[in-house]
């Protein structure tokens, strides 16, 4: 049962590119409810959650490839 690297590091890209965006998603749902208050703009809101929901599906996907590479019975 040997760890396949390539899958490995291709699970650990989608790690990567998960990270910065939640920290961003969380931080323009907060600039979103702020302008909602100010301006009536939805426009921030609408995007941190949409950046939000992207980094929990990137999430996933890598820590699926990681365990298949780590798990597999190819070999």
């Amino acid at each position: 049962m040997a760890t396949d690297r390539k899958e490995l590091v291709r699970g650990l890209k989608y790690e990567m590119g998960a990270l910065p965006l939640l920290l961003l998603g969380p931080i323009l749902i907060t600039i979103g409810f702020k302008a909602i208050k100010q301006q009536n703009n939805y426009l921030f809101l609408i995007a941190g959650i949409i950046i939000a929901i992207t980094a929990i599906v990137l999430g996933f996907i890598g820590i699926r490839i990681i365990l298949n590479a780590l798990f597999s019975k190819d070999s």
